[in-house]
């Protein structure tokens, strides 16, 4: 055995003794689970995170256009279809539809609900957007075939309490003048649709054809904004700064992010601070680590001096130790790392198999937009949480390896 090593036998030595220690075998048992758990618990949780961001990404993103074309003043866009030709010249747009719409209010006669009012080009639509393909009731191409028809998402027509063949009343937020005063835009609709995404849209979003939309409106021919389709959804930001430098000033393009930036920031606000407070447990492992060295340097304190005067020096002290604490926190971080990637990766069929055992539901269909857990395992948060953990454990075990360092042999062996 090399000189070199011997710090590193006796610290593996200290941590595997088989001395009845009592107390403090269970205080490195309570360590060593402490860490597991906290580790394990980190990853499963931020996996979860990851999943449900996913989740809502994916299904938010499939339905929403990936950006919008529309004048600075807020004007309508009168010659529109050549406007529109311009966009799709463009060799990262894939199609692009017309919109006209804003927010409204919906009723029928019991309940009232606030909502956005999109009235849309159906053929065009159907290039830029699955919406066709969400139909839970009627087709989307119903909205053609009748006059004053609308589609309505279907968490909305739940809380309005209507259906196929109901009628919807439209209020806008402008005033039409009349011989008897100023009144309220409304126009009466009837529900030709229902349409399912799984986001939020499916509580706020109404369909109507462009032709009735310009009608409500009162707009012509012309619309309020152009809608397009990039090749990636991930590079719209890059490929609207490309629009904006190439198209006339007179327009003002945004990608998705721009709209949905705060539902995004939001949950990542929400993942780091999830993932602060179950810091918390690896923070208790790590403490405890603090309590079962320096108890371990109290016990071992003859023996300390013993080896000084046989010449280890301080350095070689201050490494026993720790290499006591980091093997604990090592195996620790590498029993938790396995267990929460094995739990992480096998969510949905743990899920399962306990509603299934306890008939349970622990995400409800019809309150949730998911009936699962999600789980996305990102080999960067495995990595911060190891990083992480393993930097708490050297810290809290330097302190009493360093108090080990400082012990004085004769002074040692005068107090036993």
């Amino acid at each position: 055995m090399g000189r070199t090593y011997l710090p590193f036998w006796i610290g593996l030595r200290y941590t595997r003794s088989k001395e009845k220690q009592g107390f403090l075998s269970l205080l490195s048992w309570f360590s060593l689970l402490g860490m597991t758990l906290g580790v394990a618990a980190l990853i499963v949780v931020l996996s979860v995170m990851n999943g449900f961001q996913q989740e809502v990404r994916d299904r938010l993103l499939d339905l929403i256009a990936h950006g919008q074309l529309e004048h600075h003043d807020n004007t309508p866009l009168e010659n529109w279809q050549a406007s529109l030709e311009l966009l799709t010249q463009e060799k990262h747009i894939l199609a692009a539809a017309p919109l006209v719409g804003g927010e409204v209010m919906l009723s029928n006669g019991r309940a009232l609900r606030a909502g956005v009012l999109q009235g849309v080009d159906i053929a065009l639509e159907q290039t830029i957007s699955p919406i066709a393909q969400r139909m839970l009731a009627g087709e989307f191409s119903d909205l053609q075939e009748r006059r004053y028809a609308i589609v309505l998402g279907e968490t909305l027509a739940r809380a309005l309490g209507v259906y196929l063949g109901d009628k919807v009343l439209i209020s806008l937020p402008q005033l039409t003048i009349t011989p008897f005063g100023t009144s309220p835009r409304v126009k009466q609709f009837t529900v030709v649709g229902v349409f399912q995404v799984g986001a939020d849209v499916d509580g706020s979003h109404a369909y109507i054809s462009l032709s009735d939309a310009q009608r409500l409106y009162g707009q012509g021919s012309a619309v309020h904004a152009l809608r397009f389709k990039t090749q990636n959804i991930m590079q719209a930001d890059n490929i609207v700064q490309q629009l904006t430098e190439n198209l006339p000033a007179e327009y003002r393009i945004q990608s998705w992010s721009a709209q949905r930036s705060q539902l995004f920031s939001a949950i990542q606000m929400e993942k780091r601070m999830v993932a602060l407070m179950l810091f918390m447990v690896v923070l208790v492992a790590a403490f405890n680590l603090i309590s079962l060295l320096s108890m371990m340097v109290a016990k071992k304190r003859e023996e300390i001096a013993v080896l000084r005067m046989m010449g280890m020096s301080r350095a070689a002290i201050l490494s026993v130790f720790l290499i006591q604490g980091l093997s604990l926190s090592f195996l620790g971080i590498l029993l938790g790392s396995i267990s929460g990637l094995l739990i992480a990766n096998n969510l949905s069929a743990i899920v399962q198999f306990v509603e299934q055992q306890w008939h349970i539901y622990l995400f409800d269909p019809d309150v949730f937009y998911i009936s699962g857990l999600p789980s996305v395992i990102l080999a960067a948060d495995v990595i911060k949480v190891i990083v992480i953990s393993l930097f708490l454990s050297i810290v809290f075990s330097l302190y009493p390896a360093l108090q080990a360092s400082k012990i004085q042999p004769v002074e040692a062996l005068q107090d036993q």
